[in-house]
């Protein structure tokens, strides 16, 4: 009597499942349900292996195919990670609901972008202005970064396709943030100029002249009345179109009332002093004292008067810190002999004829 049965390695009962599993994948024949309800019966290793693989096999088609040949009773190892992937898949499944629903709403919320312009709700009017001595900084709302002099004002209106900017006193520097689309126009006195992204500084004095620098890139002056933002932005991209008004580029400056007049190129030093009150100072490269002191009250309260006719002519030069009015009567007296008498909010210059008599 033969007592050594076969020995079927747990490889083989694997490789078994795993063909039973693809036979119930594509479907049994009744010839092939018998075999494998004897096989399943022969051991319970094999039925566990069989559930098992079936799990792994992640189709529920199988799972039910395999329910529905007979009932089986499955290890409590088994149930547990059926329940576990069960759960996995509920949580993927939320998080994927919570996932589209987030999509949708940043979709929805940023429609805008696809949706054409509300020229209403676009629509931004605001006034800016600074005092006498005050210098201020202002980010636009499109990115355009404005810095105004003392005692300035600037009114802001962003409607539809336009940026629109009335330099109504004062002195202001315009870093334009680009957008071919909406031009950007600063008037002043009898003229526009415009940008598209660019900077520029003006200055606006008693008389609607200005004083226009380019610093970057270049703009276009036009009279006002002949103002039409589409072309001027096409100008500005093609120069080769002509709309009028005359182009100016980066190192340039010129007086402007009505045309454009005195244009003359600057070096980097040169411009450098002329915009040198950004950074609160006041350069003289031999201005007369009248129009020296004249440029010095625009940043104080307190007035200069000069009855000596020749003094008013005397030149002077040097750096003067905008509001510092001892350190200018200070350098006065000591680099230029001229001496001073306060009488309220006013200062009276005259030159010092005591010290000029005894040095002669």
């Amino acid at each position: 009597m033969n007592n050594v049965s076969q020995f079927t390695s747990k490889e083989d009962i694997y490789e078994q499942a795993s063909l039973w599993i693809s036979r119930i994948d594509r479907g049994l024949n009744a010839a092939e349900r018998q075999e494998l309800e004897a096989w399943v019966e022969a051991s319970n290793g094999h039925r566990r292996i069989l559930h098992e693989l079936a799990s792994l096999w992640d189709d529920m088609s199988v799972l039910n195919e395999l329910s529905g040949l007979y009932p089986l009773k499955q290890s409590p190892e088994l149930s547990q990670k059926r329940q576990i992937k069960a759960e996995r898949r509920a949580r993927y499944s939320i998080a994927a609901a919570f996932m589209a629903v987030a999509v949708m709403l940043s979709v929805m919320l940023d429609w805008s972008w696809l949706m054409p312009a509300d020229n209403s709700a676009q629509h931004v009017a605001r006034r800016v202005a600074t005092a006498i001595g005050e210098q201020r900084t202002v980010k636009l709302v499109d990115g355009t970064i404005v810095q105004l002099n003392t005692n300035s004002i600037i009114n802001i209106d962003f409607s539809g396709n336009t940026r629109h900017i009335e330099l109504q006193r004062g002195e202001a520097h315009f870093a334009v943030a680009h957008d071919h689309y909406r031009p950007f126009i600063v008037q002043a006195g009898e003229n526009t100029v415009t940008a598209i992204g660019t900077a520029f500084n003006m200055q606006l004095n008693e008389d609607e002249e200005f004083e226009l620098v380019v610093t970057e890139g270049k703009v276009l002056v036009r009279d006002k009345t002949s103002q039409t933002p589409a072309s001027d932005a096409t100008a500005l991209i093609n120069p080769d179109d002509n709309v009028g008004g005359q182009l100016m580029v980066a190192g340039e400056k010129a007086n402007v009332r009505g045309a454009v007049d005195a244009r003359h190129n600057m070096t980097d030093d040169a411009m450098q002093q002329d915009l040198a009150w950004q950074q609160g100072m006041i350069v003289f490269k031999g201005e007369p004292l009248a129009a020296a002191l004249k440029e010095i009250g625009r940043y104080t309260p307190v007035t200069f008067s000069i009855k000596d006719e020749t003094l008013k002519q005397k030149r002077v030069a040097g750096y003067f810190k905008v509001g510092d009015i001892s350190g200018l009567l200070f350098a006065l007296k000591n680099s230029f002999n001229i001496q001073h008498k306060r009488s309220g909010m006013t200062i009276e210059l005259s030159l010092n004829t005591d010290s000029v008599a005894a040095s002669s």
